[in-house]
């Protein structure tokens, strides 16, 4: 990076990224001068460094991570840190921030943990390209946003892809029940089988049962049909929709089982609900 660029620091915020999958907070580059740090502080978000040359020091969790030219430090949100520049030869390091509904579970998928937020010298000429990509994108206009969420989603699908434990660590980590239901919520109007969801999960389909009755009292197929008549439920309070318009748009191919499970589930007809929600509107 010329000298120009180094103290360049990018900034990009707007509210409806606060519910995005992914999204970049911050992006920039820094020639530190001698000493120069953050912190200790935490941030609401991920923050990603690259060392570009020099050196410096990342506190974490009671650790000191002593780094150099090639080597990369990642912060978690709300985790205190305190990084600084060395004396003597105080570092240059580029970095991105980012967030989003599912930031932390790609991340879980990478290398870089809570307990290991370092790699040393590894993948250094990747990371550092991937990274000085997202912040050559940066931009105010809607196809310069577009283009740094591509960059950051290539970033991390990297650091997912070059992980030694294959991506695997991620899935085995997190609840398989909570993946399932992850999954179901994101893509409930679509045709789902719970020998699909087990798939998805990488477990049988008996551990995926016994995980989904233990986090949430009820059977994968249970939770699956539950969420499929909330969201019948809302879109009977607020649209004037059919019953088999509905029916199609919550995942139901056939109009008289929806009505028979709605009613199961509620205690009464579809329609009677839509009634009753557009009569209380009306009140």
């Amino acid at each position: 990076m010329n000298e120009q660029q180094s103290s360049i620091y990018k900034h990009s915020l707007k509210l409806e990224r606060r519910t995005a999958s992914l999204y970049v907070q911050n992006t920039g580059c820094q020639q530190c001068p001698p000493s120069y740090g953050w912190g200790p502080g935490v941030r609401n978000h991920f923050l990603l460094h690259h060392v570009i040359g020099g050196r410096g020091v990342f506190l974490y969790k009671n650790q000191r991570y002593d780094l150099q030219a090639g080597d990369t430090f990642l912060a978690y949100p709300d985790a205190t840190i305190h990084y600084y520049a060395d004396a003597q030869e105080p570092w240059e390091y580029v970095w991105v921030g980012f967030g989003g509904l599912d930031a932390a579970s790609y991340m879980g998928q990478t290398d870089l943990t809570e307990e290991e937020p370092v790699y040393r010298g590894r993948d250094s000429g990747e990371l550092r390209t991937l990274l000085e990509d997202i912040y050559r994108s940066y931009g105010t206009s809607t196809a310069e946003s577009l283009a740094m969420t591509a960059r950051l989603y290539q970033l991390l699908s990297f650091l997912v892809r070059t992980a030694r434990h294959g991506g695997q660590r991620g899935k085995e980590a997190a609840d398989c029940a909570l993946l399932a239901a992850e999954y179901i919520i994101n893509h409930y109007e679509t045709p789902i089988t719970v020998e699909g969801l087990a798939a998805y999960a990488s477990v049988s389909h008996s551990s995926l049962y016994r995980r989904f009755m233990k986090r949430f009292q009820m059977s994968p197929k249970r939770f699956l049909l539950e969420y499929r008549i909330e969201r019948a439920c809302a879109l009977l309070s607020t649209t004037s929709h059919s019953i088999q318009e509905i029916s199609n748009s919550v995942g139901f191919e056939d109009p008289f089982y929806f009505s028979r499970a709605f009613k199961e589930v509620k205690g009464i007809s579809p329609r009677q609900y839509a009634n009753q929600a557009r009569g209380s509107r009306e009140a």
